[in-house]
């Protein structure tokens, strides 16, 4: 009897752990999303930055849906990818608003 309560614990630990995740991963991408969102307003980042910027979120939000298509949620391979794809994403996101590209049309400061 110990040894399936235990089981059962186990299992609810790691289904936890994983939606947990799954919760993780989509506050940072909402985050980063409100981060391009911020920049278009501002003028920290070009028309061109803004495009390649949502469009790696797209390419995120593709890998996303293919890991939760092959198996209904996320396994810890798949959450260690969607996280190296956020954190490259994170680190373009704070290089195209500090550079000196600026403005509607790109103009170089």
């Amino acid at each position: 009897m110990k040894k399936i309560v235990i089981a059962l614990a186990l299992a609810g630990l790691s289904i936890g752990t994983v939606a947990q995740a799954d919760i993780r991963i989509n506050a940072r991408q909402a985050n980063q999303q409100r981060q391009i969102d911020a920049g278009k307003r501002s003028g920290k980042l070009s028309r061109a930055e803004r495009d390649r910027l949502t469009a790696q979120q797209h390419s995120i939000d593709r890998t996303k849906k293919q890991a939760e298509r092959s198996g209904g949620r996320f396994t810890d391979a798949e959450v260690r990818r969607v996280n190296a794809l956020l954190d490259r994403s994170q680190n373009d996101i704070v290089r195209a608003k500090h550079n000196r590209v600026r403005g509607r049309n790109g103009v170089h400061l």
